[in-house]
C-alpha cells in the first residue's frame, strides 16, 4: 500500500505535469549540456538515474499490485 499510495499522492499532486514524466530525463539532460563547464558524463548520468527511478517504481508497483491480488484470493 505504501508504493501505491505514494504514487497516487505524487500523481495527483503533480496534476497535468505527470504527462511530462516520461520525457523529463531527456529534457533535463538536454538542458545540462547548455552549460560550458558540464562534464561529458552528466547527461548520461541524468538519463540513467531518471529512467532507473521510473523503471524501479514501475517494478515495485507491479509487485505491490500482484501481492494485493494474491492476498485477496486467499
Amino acid at each position: 500500500w505504501i508504493v501505491i499510495g505514494a504514487g497516487a499522492v505524487l500523481g495527483i499532486g503533480s496534476g497535468a505535469a505527470a504527462l511530462m514524466l516520461p520525457i523529463m530525463p531527456i529534457f533535463l539532460a538536454g538542458m545540462s549540456t547548455d552549460s560550458p563547464h558540464t562534464p561529458d558524463y552528466v547527461p548520461i548520468l541524468i538519463l540513467v538515474v531518471g529512467y532507473g527511478l521510473m523503471i524501479s517504481y514501475t517494478i515495485l508497483l507491479i509487485k505491490a499490485i500482484k501481492t494485493l491480488r494474491n492476498k485477496a484470493k486467499i
